[in-house]
């Protein structure tokens, strides 16, 4: 049992084959511009992640600058010399550990103790009252004839 082949079937099964390996790398090619764009989107992204990230460092940083020179401010009554070093002090903090830092040296260095308004409270002790050396006066006294003189132009006695 012989086959015969036909040497025109054989062929057309070629170049059937040819056309699906064309078709795979037309879409082999297209996947890969596809991704090749994405990893690109994806790169910008990143960059703009970034960027944001560190604005949004830079006003945690401020803010915390601010409100840290703010509560200095309300808990001393400063000149404006010192709030001038103060602010100038701030400047210089490059992280929020640092600003914490200068905060917590400048209030001891203030007398800070946590509270805005801090008084302290005045106790007196219990010692026996000791008498005065100054020397004592005469109390003037104005005669009995005058005190009823008066009290009757009060009204007081008739």
């Amino acid at each position: 049992m012989e086959e015969v082949i036909d040497l025109d079937d054989v062929l057309k099964a070629l170049s059937e084959d040819d056309s699906d390996e064309e078709d795979d790398d037309d879409d082999d090619s297209e996947i890969q511009a596809e991704n090749s764009k994405l990893k690109s989107a994806l790169g910008e992204h990143r960059k703009v992640v970034k960027y944001l990230k560190s604005k949004l460092n830079e006003v945690n940083l401020l803010n915390a600058k601010l409100l840290f020179t703010n509560k200095l401010f309300k808990s001393h009554n400063l000149t404006n010399d010192q709030k001038i070093k103060v602010v100038e002090t701030f400047d210089r903090a490059q992280s929020l550990r640092e600003v914490k830092l200068v905060f917590s040296t400048l209030a001891e260095s203030f007398g800070y103790a946590g509270s805005i308004n801090t008084k302290k409270a005045v106790y007196e002790s219990a010692s026996k009252a000791v008498s005065s050396t100054k020397p004592k006066k005469k109390v003037i006294s104005e005669g009995k004839e005058m005190a009823n003189r008066f009290k009757k132009l009060a009204g007081l006695i008739k």
